[in-house]
């Protein structure tokens, strides 16, 4: 399926799940993401942050434990700058005001929130609709994470979070996507291999 197609049906099968539903998967994800990952490790981890109207995975059960266990781990959200189709990158603190965005998105208010460089985030919680076995994603189009993902380092984690397992093939994918290293779905952890032949097992 193309992401076209991909973006139509998994929003409508997102949409689908009933509120108790959402909190039981995202509470599952965010179980499966302590229990895989040497969190402890990481000097700054990237979360966005969910658009509850479209039914997104709740990363607040990831940012919560984080605030609350991983006190040497910096949690970083980002703030969309749609003139440009770029991201820019916060510290997340526990007085950190929130602002809804054009598209009803919170994010940090720039005017009181400490800018947090790129180069020092070691692992990033990616936001999307599908994937396949690949590590290919599909979002919502608008290449804000294509854009940000290029300017990481290059060992940067990539963990996709996801209601849904992978499906075969993305097949519109091209050379511009940025795959994903790992996606999370409330019972499985996907790992995808770097070698472009060889299928995906998991973690």
């Amino acid at each position: 399926m193309t992401k076209k197609e991909l973006r139509r049906v998994f929003k409508q099968q997102r949409v689908a799940l009933s509120p108790t539903e959402t909190a039981a998967q995202s509470q599952a994800i965010a179980r499966l993401f302590f229990a895989s990952f040497p969190v402890a490790d990481f000097q700054a981890i990237h979360c966005f942050l969910p658009i509850h109207r479209q039914n997104e995975v709740d990363t607040f059960p990831i940012i919560d434990t984080l605030q609350q266990e991983f006190h040497r781990t910096s949690i970083v959200v980002p703030r969309s700058l749609p003139e440009t189709g770029e991201m820019e990158h916060y510290l997340w603190t526990p007085d950190l005001e929130l602002l809804s965005n054009q598209w009803g998105i919170l994010e940090p208010n720039p005017s009181t929130s400490l800018h947090f460089p790129v180069s020092k985030i070691d692992l990033v919680i990616i936001p999307l609709l599908a994937f396949d076995h690949q590590g290919n994603r599909v979002g919502y189009g608008k290449g804000f994470y294509d854009r940000f993902l290029a300017q990481c380092r290059s060992n940067v984690l990539k963990v996709g979070v996801s209601f849904f397992d992978p499906i075969p093939t993305i097949t519109d994918a091209d050379a511009f996507d940025v795959r994903l290293d790992y996606c999370i779905t409330p019972t499985n952890v996907w790992r995808f291999l770097s070698t472009p032949s060889v299928s995906t097992d998991r973690l």
